[in-house]
């Protein structure tokens, strides 16, 4: 019997933590949230036609499916996603609204978001595949990890969550290695 593990986190070694966002028996879809692009977000803004008035910051690469693709990842009200998107707690979504990263440009969003580029796919049953061999330790997702903690300390912050260290599983047959 199938069982969605959807909202988690996902590490993988050396160094990846991924939200995985949507699990369903015949995919599953995720999203790299410590790895950050060369690109700026108001770099990307004119090829989509919009003028920010925020300051410039970063875009983070999300994985190598559609990498031309952008996500907004962005707080809301409770229960209030602001466009369709994919709920990840009450007061998270993820979203490829262009109106919503138009908002976001503007300064039109109450809360913090991150513009993700790409995503991670995965195929019926390899999910499950690379759980069981390993690939990836998983754990309940929070809301800190996503938009709070600075990209370079989400990795041991996602095992320090589960009482770990990544160096106990560096080189052991078995580990959550990548």
């Amino acid at each position: 019997m199938f069982h969605s593990i959807a909202p988690c986190l996902l590490m993988a070694l050396p160094d990846t933590v991924m939200l995985l966002a949507m699990h369903q028996e015949e995919s599953a879809m995720g999203f790299i949230l410590n790895r950050q692009t060369k690109l700026s977000f108001h770099e990307l803004m004119p090829d989509l036609k919009i003028e920010p008035k925020i300051q410039d910051r970063r875009v983070l690469w999300g994985g190598p499916v559609s990498k031309n693709s952008g996500f907004l990842l962005y707080e809301h009200a409770p229960n209030r996603a602001l466009d369709q998107g994919l709920f990840i707690t009450e007061t998270l979504s993820i979203s490829p609204s262009k109106k919503l990263l138009e908002k976001a440009a503007l300064g039109e969003l109450k809360g913090r978001f991150d513009l993700i580029l790409g995503y991670v796919a995965f195929g019926p049953g390899k999910l499950e595949q690379d759980l069981n061999k390993g690939t990836y330790l998983h754990s309940a997702f929070y809301e800190e990890i996503a938009l709070k903690i600075p990209l370079s300390e989400r990795f041991e912050h996602a095992f320090g969550q589960l009482g770990l260290s990544p160096i106990a599983f560096m080189n052991v047959v078995g580990g959550a290695q990548a």
